[in-house]
């Protein structure tokens, strides 16, 4: 069933979504605890009992059991391996965010302070790839470790486009694929690889990924607008604070008068981010409709997630069609 975007969309639990995924993804949990053992690690260890989505390791899954060969342990240690990075990024994103809040705990650099996260998101980085070699399939780990590469390149460029109030829709889409789509597309590389896919498939997989993940992202930018603290579990306005550009804004900015839009703006371009600026922002946004029009953007990158898999859907069609629901209905 291709997805939609109705006016006000009816989430999908992706607790739901994930059920059949649910003895998998405790061996991945547990899997995380085992890595995690040593002494140095184990004050990180509150982040992966808080939970999180465990959406890209369910990716991995997902991908490697519609193969003809699916190999379990190895698909076990990649979705842990793909965890603990994305973990990585969150504990280097929340240092660049100065987040106080990450899945409702103290983010872990105000716990531990600074030094120790940067060390700590480099350990699980190094961790990650230690996982990742024992499955000796060397296609894999070329596939993280571009994505690595791109992750890091995706959050200095968006650093570099702060406060830049003329990016274009074309520049932030290739910020987000690099930030955020990169991992979803690696996720999805890495478990149709093991699950013994041919080229063209494991290429379909990744083309999903990159989609789903762009959708992804642009609902996140969607509730960092418009979400509520409670459901998300972390501050709103953060991307605004720090200057971030997203797509509700790009289209925000096209809407107005030059005049408007320096009245609007005018406190963010002079790093004057005072809460009620920010919350006129996201009121305004959402007033114009430029959040919803983002929120049917990332509908369309939903719906060619799926038409990408959409020959190799037989047994897992309710599992894409579900998580695709949940990336661009989701409130948390």
């Amino acid at each position: 069933m291709p997805v939609r975007a109705p006016e006000r969309p009816a989430p999908t639990s992706l607790e739901s979504v994930l059920a059949s995924f649910q003895p998998d993804l405790e061996a991945v949990t547990q899997r995380l605890f085992e890595v995690l053992g040593d002494p140095v690690a184990r004050s990180v260890t509150y982040l992966i009992s808080a939970g999180g989505k465990r959406l890209r390791p369910a990716l991995v899954l997902l991908a490697g059991r519609s193969g003809p060969s699916p190999n379990q342990a190895a698909l076990i240690d990649a979705a842990t391996a793909v965890e603990l990075i994305h973990t990585a990024t969150l504990v280097h994103d929340d240092i660049i965010d100065r987040a106080a809040l990450r899945r409702r705990q103290t983010t872990f650099h105000h716990r531990w302070g600074t030094e120790r996260a940067v060390l700590m998101g480099d350990y699980l980085y190094a961790t990650a790839f230690t996982l990742l070699t024992r499955a000796q399939r060397p296609e894999v780990v070329q596939v993280m470790a571009d994505v690595c590469q791109q992750l890091a390149r995706g959050e200095l460029r968006e650093v570099e486009a702060r406060f830049r109030l003329d990016l274009t829709e074309g520049e932030y889409l290739s910020i987000i694929g690099d930030k955020t789509a990169s991992l979803i597309e690696g996720s999805c590389r890495a478990g149709a690889l093991l699950g013994g896919h041919a080229p063209a498939a494991v290429d379909a997989w990744g083309r999903f990924g990159a989609n789903f993940g762009l959708a992804f992202q642009i609902i996140d930018d969607c509730l960092d607008l418009v979400g509520d603290v409670q459901e998300l579990g972390k501050a709103i306005h953060t991307d605004l604070d720090k200057g971030a550009v997203s797509l509700p804004i790009i289209y925000l900015a096209r809407l107005l008068t030059p005049s408007a839009r320096r009245r609007l703006f005018g406190p963010l371009q002079r790093r004057d981010q005072a809460p009620a600026a920010l919350r006129r922002i996201a009121r305004i946004a959402a007033a114009r409709g430029a959040v919803q029009r983002a929120r049917r953007r990332a509908v369309a990158f939903g719906q060619d997630a799926q038409q990408a898999v959409a020959a190799m859907l037989d047994g897992i069609a309710g599992a894409v069609d579900a998580l695709t629901h949940y990336a661009v209905t989701r409130r948390s």
